[in-house]
């Protein structure tokens, strides 16, 4: 029945036509042509009278067309939606960094990440940001949830920053509230720890953990990450501070590099220190 309908409404000025034609022929063959003047009147009435109760038949072709046309249009609009979402959740990032600027007295390097190496449980990022614009292997990278690393190799036009999620990094810290002391160090995956801090120090889940000043190498009161629970090792005088990290490394695509160094004269003085000990 569909096929039928669909072979009458795509040919149906042709059907019509045949009909007339016929009609034509066999009046003309039954009687005079003059009467045939008002009889064409009433035929083209009853034409048009029958192709509009067939209008509402939908035509097939002229559907699949518009469908079409409808999907290419809901695909373009798809596209621009998805983009508009990527351009919204850069632009909210970007305004989150750039509130940094009002809390440092530092100069701020912005720099994209457009590489990630991980090498025997040494996690490295590449930025696209070299000393032609003004860094220096030393620098330290943040973004506005804390401590990303520092810079350890750079080129004209690129640079390469040691994460902190990296066996061989070591952050001088404390504990914000109670201002204890202790040494930073990746555990893995996401998971830090805060060594060397005694058992009978006040230590709680929840609290933040931020740099200090003891560390020559990163600037103080950078936020580290909080607390997720605290450790008492066995048969140890020191408890085991497991932090989360602030910085989410999974989705980090942005980074500010700190326009600052190391003091030469104290780093000097501490290794001339640490050499006459040895």
């Amino acid at each position: 029945m569909r096929r039928f309908i669909e072979f009458v409404v795509r040919y149906k000025n042709y059907i019509a036509l045949c009909t007339l034609v016929v009609m034509s022929f066999s009046f003309m063959s039954f009687g005079a042509l003059s009467q045939l003047g008002g009889f064409r009147a009433v035929v083209v009435g009853s034409i048009g009278w029958i192709q509009s109760l067939f209008a509402w038949v939908p035509n097939p072709v002229a559907l699949k067309s518009e469908n079409t046309a409808l999907r290419e249009l809901n695909l373009q609009l798809s596209i621009e939606s998805s983009r508009f979402r990527q351009s919204m959740v850069e632009n909210a990032t970007l305004r989150k960094m750039l509130e940094l600027q009002p809390l440092t007295t530092e100069k701020l390097i912005a720099a994209d990440i457009v590489g990630k190496t991980t090498t025997e449980l040494r996690n490295y990022a590449t930025i696209n940001k070299g000393t032609e614009d003004g860094i220096k292997e030393g620098m330290t990278c943040i973004t506005d949830a804390g401590l990303v690393g520092n810079i350890v190799g750079a080129s004209p036009h690129f640079a390469v920053v040691q994460l902190l999620l990296n066996r061989d990094t070591r952050v001088a810290a404390k504990v914000y509230r109670t201002r204890v002391d202790g040494i930073v160090h990746w555990q893995g995956e996401t998971t830090l720890s805060l060594k060397d801090v005694p058992r009978t120090f006040d230590v709680k889940q929840g609290d933040l953990i931020i740099t200090s000043s003891y560390s020559a190498k990163y600037p103080p009161n950078i936020v580290v990450g909080t607390v997720r629970r605290v450790d008492n090792e066995p048969n140890s005088l020191f408890q085991n501070v497991v932090i989360e990290s602030a910085v989410n490394f999974a989705t980090l695509e942005q980074v500010f590099v700190l326009d600052r160094l190391a003091n030469e004269e104290r780093a000097a003085l501490e290794g001339e220190v640490t050499t006459k000990i040895k």
